[in-house]
C-alpha cells in the first residue's frame, strides 16, 4: 500500500503549497491596503489578524512596520490632548478677573476643547486596540523566515522602542534557541524598556541558565529602576542563595521605594522583617547562608507566607491619609470638582476640598529633604504646580502652600485626563540633577477623589454607553504598562466610586481608604 500512497501524497502536498502561498500573499495585501489606507479600526483588527496567519518575512516584517505608525500615532494623540488640556486650565484660570462677556467665550472655547479631547480619546481608543492586535500577531509568527526576521532587523533595526519591546515580549514566546541568543543581545539596547522586556523575556525562557543569571545581576545594576526592579523579582523567582546574595548586595545601593520592594522579596524568601536598614539583612545572611546554600533551609517565594511588616519608627516613610509609603518621589493627585464643595465628614464640617488641602500640606511638610514631590489638581482640566518633581525644600514647600490654597472647586471629575497627565510624567526620566535616575519621576501617586471619573464633557460613560470608570481602568493598564507606579487611591464622602477605587489601587500595587 505504501509505495501508491506516497505519490498520492506529493501530489496533495504540491497543490497545497501554492494554495497556501496564495493565501499568504492575499493575507499581506489586504494588511496592505487596509494600513496604507488608514482603514476604519475594526477593519485593520481583521486585516492584522488575517496576516498573522501567513507565514515569510514579509509578513512580519510588515507587522513592525505597521506597529511603529501605530505607536507613533498614539504619542501624537497624546501630545495634542495635553496641549488641549493646558489651553482649557489656562482659560479656566483667566474666568476669575474676566467680565461676563469674556467669561461666556471662555466658556464657549473650553466646551469646544473638551468635545475635541474627547475625540481624541475615542480615536486612542482605537489605535490602542490596533496595537493590541499587531503585538498579538508579532507573538503569532513562529515559521522560521519570520522569526529570523524578528531575531534580526525587527529587534534591532526598529526605530519605534515601542516595536522593539513588542519584539523582545515575542521572542519570548518562541524559545527558540535564536529568540534566545537575540534577547541577549538586546539587553544591549539604548532603551530600558527595550532592555527589561528582553531580561523579563529571558526570565520566563531560560531562568537558571548561569548566563541568564548574569543578565538578571547585570539588570541589578541598570541605570533605570524599572529594569533594576524587574530583574529583582526574576532573581526572587529563582530562589536560590545566589539570589539572595545578590538581592541583599545591592540593599545599601538603593532607596524609598525601591529599598522597600528589595526587602519586601526578601522576607517573602526568607521570612525575616529586618526593616528597610541593611544591617539586618546583611548579618542575618551571613549566618544563615550556609543551611540554604546545604538545603537545611529551604526558601520560600515573595509574598507566600511573609512575616508581618516590622513596625519601626515610621520616620522613614511619607504618609497620607493613613497611607504610609516609603517613596521618596511622590506625585499627589487631588480632585477639585465641584463636588468637592460639599461639607464634608470631620467634627468641622469643612467642606471637602479644604479637608483635603489640610491633609495635603500636613503630608508635604513632613517630607524630609531628600524627598521629592509635586501636585496636580483636577476638575475638568488639569493643573499643575509643577509639571515635574521638584527637591522637597522649605521654599518649594511654601510655594506649594500657596499654590493649595488658591485651588478652588468647580467642574466635574475628569479623572481619565488627571491620570494620563500624571503617568506620563511618571517613571520617566533615567538621570538628573538630584543624583538618583528617579527623582524628577514619581514612582508613586496618591491619588484623592470624591466622585466617580467622568467624560471630559461631565458624562458617567462614553459614546458607546461604556462606564466611564471601566475606560480609566483600562488605559491606567496600558499607560502603567512597564512603569511600575504605584498607585494609592482614596475616596473622601459618599459618592465615592469604591469599585472603581479599590480595582485601580489593586491594579497597581497601591492600597485603598475611604477617608471621612
Amino acid at each position: 500500500m505504501r509505495p501508491r500512497i506516497l505519490p498520492i501524497l506529493a501530489v496533495v502536498f504540491a497543490a497545497a503549497l501554492p494554495a497556501a502561498a496564495a493565501q499568504d500573499a492575499d493575507a499581506l495585501a489586504k494588511f496592505r491596503r487596509a494600513f496604507d489606507s488608514d482603514a476604519p479600526v475594526a477593519e485593520r483588527v481583521v486585516a492584522v489578524r488575517g496576516v498573522a496567519l501567513a507565514e515569510g518575512r514579509a509578513p512580519a516584517e510588515a507587522v513592525c512596520r505597521a506597529l511603529g505608525g501605530c505607536l507613533a500615532r498614539i504619542e501624537s494623540l497624546a501630545r495634542e490632548s495635553a496641549a488641549l488640556r493646558e489651553e482649557c486650565a489656562s482659560l479656566q484660570a483667566g474666568k476669575a478677573d474676566a467680565k461676563p462677556a469674556e467669561v461666556r467665550e471662555a466658556d464657549r472655547k473650553i466646551a469646544a476643547l473638551h468635545a475635541r479631547e474627547e475625540e481624541l480619546r475615542e480615536t486612542d481608543r482605537g489605535e490602542r486596540e490596533v496595537a493590541k492586535a499587531l503585538r498579538d500577531a508579532l507573538r503569532a509568527f513562529v515559521d522560521e523566515k519570520a522569526l529570523d526576521y524578528l531575531c534580526g532587523p525587527g529587534i534591532r533595526g526598529s526605530a519605534e522602542a515601542g516595536v522593539r519591546v513588542a519584539v523582545a515580549e515575542a521572542l519570548g514566546a518562541s524559545g527558540s534557541d535564536a529568540a534566545v541568543a537575540a534577547l541577549r543581545s538586546a539587553l544591549k539596547d539604548r532603551e530600558p524598556s527595550v532592555r527589561e522586556a528582553a531580561l523579563a523575556a529571558l526570565g520566563r525562557l531560560r531562568a537558571k541558565e548561569e548566563e541568564t543569571i548574569r543578565a538578571l545581576a547585570a539588570g541589578l545594576e541598570d541605570e533605570r529602576w524599572t529594569l533594576r526592579l524587574a530583574a529583582a523579582r526574576k532573581l526572587a523567582d529563582l530562589a536560590t542563595p545566589e539570589a539572595v546574595d545578590l538581592l541583599v548586595g545591592r540593599l545599601a545601593r538603593e532607596e524609598g521605594r525601591l529599598r522597600r520592594d528589595l526587602c519586601d522579596l526578601l522576607r517573602g524568601l526568607t521570612g525575616q522583617a529586618f526593616g528597610v536598614e541593611p544591617e539586618g539583612w546583611t548579618g542575618w545572611w551571613k549566618e544563615n547562608r550556609e543551611a540554604y546554600a546545604t538545603g537545611a533551609k529551604v526558601l520560600g517565594k515573595p509574598g507566600a507566607a511573609a512575616p508581618p511588616e516590622e513596625k519601626g519608627s515610621g520616620k522613614e516613610r511619607a504618609s497620607y491619609y493613613g497611607i504610609t509609603t516609603y517613596s521618596r518621589r511622590i506625585l499627589y493627585v487631588i480632585d477639585v470638582s465641584g463636588s468637592m464643595n460639599d461639607a464634608g465628614g470631620g467634627p468641622e464640617a469643612l467642606p471637602r476640598v479644604d479637608d483635603a488641602k489640610k491633609e495635603l500640606l500636613r503630608s508635604i511638610r513632613e517630607l524630609d529633604s531628600g524627598c521629592a514631590f509635586t501636585v496636580y489638581a483636577f476638575g475638568d482640566s488639569v493643573q499643575k504646580w509643577k509639571p515635574a518633581l521638584a527637591k522637597a525644600t522649605a521654599d518649594a514647600k511654601e510655594d506649594a502652600r500657596k499654590w493649595i490654597d488658591a485651588l478652588e472647586a468647580a467642574s466635574w471629575t475628569n479623572t481619565y485626563a488627571a491620570l494620563e497627565e500624571a503617568l506620563r510624567a511618571s517613571a520617566a526620566n533615567p538621570r538628573n540633577d538630584m543624583g538618583s535616575d528617579y527623582a524628577q519621576a514619581a514612582d508613586t501617586i496618591f491619588l484623592l477623589t470624591d466622585g466617580a471619573p467622568t467624560t471630559p464633557q461631565g458624562k458617567p460613560v462614553d459614546a458607546s454607553g461604556k462606564p466611564e470608570w471601566n475606560r480609566v481602568l483600562e488605559a491606567v493598564r496600558e499607560w502603567n504598562r512597564g512603569k511600575r507606579v504605584v498607585i494609592h487611591a482614596v475616596g473622601v464622602g459618599d459618592t465615592i466610586q469604591a469599585e472603581f477605587l479599590a480595582a485601580l489601587a489593586r491594579e497597581n500595587g497601591g492600597r485603598f481608604v475611604r477617608a471621612r
